[in-house]
């Protein structure tokens, strides 16, 4: 090798080295414009505090566990529920449900942190959360309420409640007959219970928060108060069902740890409010045996595992039909159920017309077909016709208020014996939480399907 091709070789490998770390600092640079490595808000000096913030989960994921406060209203009107034990007395329901539920908040595998609290009022008439042991509070539940202690107006129950759990993220688990009864000096709040129960739970809105209500009802025992004072201001009942509810306000899949995980058995009254699911896995089933379609319909992707746009060429004399799999398995169970599904499921259709069919959950045989076990609910649609080449099929569960709600509400609570499980103004308490989230999706869930007309 001559001297003056030995240069030039030395000049190329200088020009590639300037050439490389010019690459790799450019690279940095870039990286530092547009993703700061330290910013202000995320550097941390001795003197800051570091609040931990949420548990992190997946928008349609529950975390394996939760931190749950759990309020107990302890007012005079709440005694009757849990009477005195004596040998030869059975709990009432409302003492074997509480008991249940403190035992798997306490002991059970879901529950992180948990505290529990007697809620009353002062001699002020403000609200007071008694920060209580578990075995106070089970003692309470089981032997009854020893002392006298008048009732909070909801509102404020309700709203000391989820301020208090607030400040620490956890879910609010409030057990209560949730009969409102007013400050003496303001009658005036009878009026304006929906209004006063949707100014409680602004946090929730603020927070984005959920509210699950759950309505049962339980043998009583003893003085019972209405919220309507005549023709009694007070009445014994020895045995008569009243209501009573336990709330549950907190992110959404928090709530639902709770509900599905630590309540579990639940009565068949429900009510969800806030709840959304913007991302339900779905799909056309068309080579299934079990769900086998009719007329010509088919995916228009031939290798799509998963169907979400079909071709379809129904006929006067052969429409098609053909079964949506969907998979409903982090859904509350009163919103998984079929009849309930069937009754307020809506198709929303672009360029043609269809109607919905049956509507059904899987079975344990299907639950064993692989191909079909992601799915938990299979919705029929029949499509006779189409008006258009090209057009969708949106499949919707609105926002539905449950019957049960304006069955137990009533005008007049003063005689629990003629009207049983009836709760007063209860539409009015609901309507105030209802209108939370009346900015929010009118669907807890949309799914669309979309479709080209197959020629000929």
């Amino acid at each position: 090798m001559d001297r003056t091709s030995c240069m030039k070789r030395g000049h190329m490998l200088l020009l590639c080295g300037a050439l490389v770390f010019s690459g790799c600092y450019t690279k940095k640079t870039t990286q530092e414009e547009g993703t700061p490595e330290n910013t202000p808000a995320q550097v941390q000096t001795p003197t800051q505090k570091i609040t931990p913030g949420p548990k992190e989960t997946s928008p349609t994921t529950a975390p394996s566990k939760v931190d749950v406060d759990l309020y107990l209203e302890v007012s005079n009107g709440m005694k009757g529920f849990m009477p005195p034990p004596a040998a030869e007395k059975e709990p009432t329901v409302f003492q074997r449900q509480l008991n249940k539920l403190i035992s798997e908040v306490q002991d059970g595998i879901y529950v992180d942190d948990k505290r529990y609290y007697l809620a009353g009022e002062n001699g002020q008439g403000k609200p007071v959360l008694d920060s209580v042991s578990y075995n106070t509070l089970k003692n309470t539940i089981t032997s009854g309420i020893k002392a006298d202690v008048r009732g909070t107006p909801l509102p404020d129950m309700l709203q000391a409640a989820l301020s208090n759990s607030l400040d620490r993220n956890a879910v609010s688990v409030i057990v209560s007959d949730f009969i409102h009864g007013p400050d003496p000096n303001n009658p005036g709040q009878f009026l304006s219970l929906d209004s006063d129960i949707r100014s409680s739970l602004k946090q929730a809105e603020h927070e984005n928060l959920v509210v699950a209500v759950l309505g049962n009802a339980s043998p009583f025992f003893g003085t019972y108060y209405p919220a309507v004072k005549k023709p009694a201001v007070k009445r014994t009942l020895n045995g008569e069902e009243v209501p009573f509810y336990i709330w549950v306000i907190g992110k959404q899949q928090e709530v639902q740890t709770v509900i599905n995980k630590v309540l579990r058995n639940l009565p068949a009254q429900q009510a969800y409010f806030g709840f959304a699911y913007p991302s339900v896995t779905y799909s056309a089933i068309l080579k299934s045996n079990t769900f086998r379609p009719a007329g010509v319909v088919y995916c228009t992707s031939r290798t799509a595992e998963v169907c979400t746009s079909v071709n379809l060429m129904p006929e006067k004399e052969e429409p098609v039909e053909f079964t949506i799999g969907l998979n409903l398995s982090d859904f509350p169970a009163s919103l998984q159920n079929a009849n309930f599904l069937k009754q307020n499921l809506k198709l929303a259709v672009t360029g043609g017309k269809a109607s919905l069919g049956t509507v059904i959950a899987a079975t344990e045989d299907v639950k064993a077909t692989p191909s079909l076990a992601q799915y938990t609910h299979f919705v029929r649609v029949k499509v006779p016709q189409l008006t258009a080449n090209t057009g969708s099929i949106t499949l919707q569960l609105p926002q539905v208020l449950p019957t049960w709600v304006s069955q137990w509400s009533t005008a007049n609570d003063n005689n629990p014996a003629g009207a049983p499980k009836k709760t007063y103004q209860l539409n009015n308490i609901i309507e105030g939480v209802q209108a939370l989230y009346r900015d929010k999706s009118e669907n807890v869930f949309s799914v669309t399907m979309k479709f080209n007309k197959e020629n000929k």
